[in-house]
């Protein structure tokens, strides 16, 4: 029972905190300190559960969540999502690494999906000007263009969650140069910067709701259990 209740609750937390994601990319801390409550509450009666096995597992999440964190490989919600899901449910199927793997998954699917939307708009934008060739205006080698063709792309009028990934908004041509991956931009998101975003020439860099992965991805790995509880 103890067990349902858990995938109940890191489902229902990663559902809720998804919606946030994908509305505002602004997440509630309290939704983090409700569910880990519960989930930690709940070994007042599983604790019998727990072994070095599970031990071993929070300890190895909280370090990833932490690194994530000072990295900035990620925003704090999602280190906070890691955190609230050890405490919930930190081994499924006897020796499966919840929260690792779920966090492991999500990554590989953002990255799949920022680069074939990147490849799109860009190959739309060769497309479209056949006389200027693509980064033009950005004086880098062959390869940081190539890298970019996967990473940036022009903004476009609906984009709401994106970083600028230039260095240099130069009115001189051939004088522009990328911001890839850099720490002093990473995680100032939309709202607080759509002054810097006006122009549709900028190149940005995505900002994909990572959380929202995070739960499709428990979504399908608990699959088999959650149409147990609903159906048997």
């Amino acid at each position: 029972m103890e067990a349902e209740l858990r995938i109940v609750l890191l489902v229902s937390m990663l559902g809720i905190a998804g919606f946030f994601d994908v509305r505002s990319r602004k997440i509630p801390d309290v939704i983090w300190l409700i569910f880990g409550g519960i989930g930690a509450i709940l070994y007042a009666w599983d604790h019998h559960n727990v072994t070095s096995y599970h031990v071993i597992t929070i300890f190895t999440s909280v370090l990833v969540a932490i690194m994530m964190w000072r990295w900035k490989i990620a925003g704090l919600a999602d280190s906070f999502a890691i955190l609230a899901m050890t405490v919930i449910l930190p081994v499924h199927y006897e020796f499966v690494m919840m929260p690792i793997v779920i966090l492991v998954l999500s990554f590989f699917l953002v990255v799949i999906f920022v680069a074939m939307y990147n490849i799109s708009l860009n190959l739309s934008d060769v497309i479209r000007s056949k006389k200027t060739k693509i980064f033009s205006k950005f004086s880098e080698p062959k390869y940081k263009k190539a890298f970019a063709f996967v990473t940036v792309h022009r903004k476009r009028g609906f984009e709401k969650f994106v970083i600028p990934m230039e260095n240099s908004m130069s009115i001189t041509p051939n004088t522009k140069s990328f911001a890839f991956l850099s720490s002093s931009s990473r995680n100032k998101v939309t709202r607080n910067n759509q002054h810097l975003l006006q122009s549709n020439e900028i190149y940005v860099q995505s900002v994909p709701p990572l959380i929202s992965y995070m739960f499709g991805v428990a979504v399908f790995l608990l699959l088999p259990e959650i149409f147990s509880m609903l159906f048997f």
